[in-house]
């Protein structure tokens, strides 16, 4: 399976948000859409992305698994500018659907650039919760 690194607050507002798409300067592989993907909460933080007061209804996590999601599609920046207020102009615009905070981020995670294939441990402690959520739903 492969992550996305994202910045926080970007990767909580995409995990605990509304946000759907992830600004990319590339397309998203072909070959990646349909696919699940896990939502890395980057080492870094975006300070001024959001509002303050936006950021701190979510939690706080870097260098964690947050979310499970699926690349749905993606497509360029269109102008007028399409996909507000998450879209930026002059990106690529990756849709994610059917996204699922976990409600234990896994970590410590490192992340990489780009789409990145999950160590098997990782992706062993993700199964387990997924598995634990639904058995108790």
């Amino acid at each position: 399976m492969r992550a996305l690194t994202v910045k926080y607050p970007w990767s909580a507002a995409i995990a605990h948000g509304e946000k759907r798409i992830e600004n990319r300067s590339k397309p998203m592989p072909v070959a990646h859409i349909g696919s699940t993907i896990l939502i890395h909460a980057g080492a870094a933080e975006d300070e001024n992305a959001l509002p303050r007061d936006m950021v701190r209804q979510w939690p706080q996590h870097f260098r964690a698994i947050v979310a499970v999601a699926t690349l749905a599609r993606f497509h360029q920046a269109a102008k007028p500018l399409c996909c507000a207020p998450w879209g930026f102009p002059d990106t690529f615009h990756w849709e994610l659907e059917d996204v699922r905070p976990l409600r234990h981020p896994i970590r410590p995670v490192r992340g990489q650039l780009g789409l990145w294939t999950v160590p098997d441990d990782v992706l062993a402690a993700v199964q387990r919760q997924i598995d634990l959520e639904r058995t108790s739903a």
